[in-house]
């Protein structure tokens, strides 16, 4: 039997990653900057982290909260792997870890931003927004994201309305 209009089937359950406010709802996200939409609109992120499950929640946000800006997530494990997608696709937006295996985020970003990789970055990447995702969010930790051309840091467990901030102003900043 066809259920009338008014009522509608439960929704799929909650994601065990996101928050319960999430869930709920007390983090709705709006679009609340001076920023056009269009400006915003189908950006491709590149979410760098070693570890699997941080990728996992940092994705299933992005899907969840970002789907008015977010075109395509791309995931990579390291910061070595990263290099070698800038080589030779173009991204506007990388959300890095900073504690990593053999390239943390700080050198990975200073292998872009001077394009010292073996593989040569592509020229859009140089200058491609990133934001620090870490733990290691001091006054100091930030002041050096920043020097090394971090437009941001958003600290874990993230906000998504903290991290929706982050991403605005950095494309804000980038152009």
């Amino acid at each position: 039997m066809p259920m009338p209009a008014s009522i509608s089937p439960p929704g799929s359950p909650p994601s065990p990653t996101m928050s319960v406010d999430s869930i709920h709802g007390h983090n709705t996200l709006r679009l609340n900057s001076p920023l056009q939409l269009d400006q915003l609109r189908r950006i491709k992120v590149m979410i760098v982290d070693d570890n699997s499950i941080n990728l996992s929640i940092l994705s299933r946000m992005l899907e969840k909260h970002f789907t008015d800006i977010v075109q395509l997530t791309v995931i990579t494990t390291s910061g070595v792997e990263a290099l070698q997608r800038l080589a030779s696709e173009e991204f506007d937006l990388i959300l890095m870890d900073i504690d990593m295996p053999v390239l943390t985020g700080v050198q990975t970003t200073i292998a872009i931003r001077q394009n010292t990789s073996e593989s040569p970055i592509l020229e859009h990447n140089q200058n491609v927004a990133i934001i620090a995702v870490t733990t290691s969010d001091g006054a100091e930790q930030r002041e050096l994201y920043r020097q090394v051309g971090m437009s941001d840091c958003v600290s874990k467990p993230i906000d998504p309305s903290k991290l929706r901030s982050a991403i605005e102003g950095a494309m804000k900043a980038s152009g």
